[in-house]
């Protein structure tokens, strides 16, 4: 009896060191889909050599475990908004941290496999940050926009179905005569030539940019819909230059209009960018 407890324990630790082993072998690539707003995350945890294809559903548990750990770390260098990336925000804010611990651990699990030369566990994960993002840093506050101006009438005779704004690479840095590359971020701003602010997601929880290369400028119709109104930014604003600023015409156009209001309220814009 004595010899067969032992011979069990043996196991269990043989059993534990494995699982450790996959542990600290455990690594992640992640890539930003900003025309979706999402993140993608694959991890790939090595196997030992006694690691049998019928473990996968335990290595997949153990390396789930670390996984959140390992991802803080990366989502950090998310770029956020117009002072910097993620990272950055949390110096600014150390109570965020909380959010972002708990939206590390709410990563979607979209497929897993063993590899095919059996030394290793992965799996496909994906963060819906449009959708999530809302719920962990809910809107401070209401944005309002600027009034309608005074006597500006409306170029269009149908309403606009949305916004789509054309971003140069080589675009004005707002109050500089420096020319700038435009970087998506999660929190980027819509801002008016004065520096009013036209759409803002940290205000709203519905606002949040969608990137699209010009490329795919034919895909966009199911967010702006078919007659948006079209425009090209003006110059580029913040330490990070990923708020995009609109001429005066270009403001007094869309705000005139109660379908131009309604798709900056509604989020309703499309930012197209020559690369990203």
């Amino acid at each position: 009896m004595l010899r067969k407890r032992l011979g069990c324990i043996a196991l269990l630790i043989l059993a534990r060191a494995s699982f450790a082993q996959i542990f600290a072998q455990t690594s992640i690539e992640t890539e930003m889909n900003w025309e979706m707003g999402q993140l993608n995350v694959l991890a790939t945890g090595a196997l030992g050599s006694e690691m049998l294809p019928k473990t996968h559903p335990q290595a997949l548990s153990t390396l789930e475990r670390g996984l959140a750990a390992l991802l803080m770390k990366e989502i950090g260098s998310l770029p956020w908004d117009r002072f910097g990336r993620l990272n950055d925000y949390i110096e600014r804010v150390p109570s965020s941290v909380d959010s972002v611990e708990r939206l590390a651990e709410s990563l979607n699990r979209e497929w897993s496999r063993i590899s095919e030369d059996r030394k290793s566990v992965e799996a496909l994960y994906t963060l819906n940050l449009t959708e999530l993002l809302p719920e962990f840093f809910p809107a401070a506050g209401k944005l309002g926009l600027p009034r309608a101006p005074v006597g500006w009438i409306p170029i269009p005779k149908d309403d606009w179905t949305g916004i789509v704004i054309y971003v140069p690479e080589n675009t004005l840095l707002w109050g500089t005569g420096i020319l700038s590359s435009p970087r998506p971020a999660l929190y980027a701003r819509i801002l008016s030539d004065e520096l009013s602010v036209l759409l803002d997601p940290a205000k709203s929880e519905s606002s949040f940019l969608s990137y699209h290369s010009v490329e795919n400028r034919n895909e966009i119709d199911s967010l702006v819909g078919r007659r948006p109104y079209r425009t090209m930014a003006r110059g580029l604003y913040g330490d990070f230059p990923c708020d995009i600023v609109l001429s005066e015409e270009d403001t007094k156009c869309i705000l005139a209009s109660d379908s131009g209001r309604e798709a900056l309220i509604r989020g309703k814009v499309v930012i197209l960018l020559d690369s990203f």
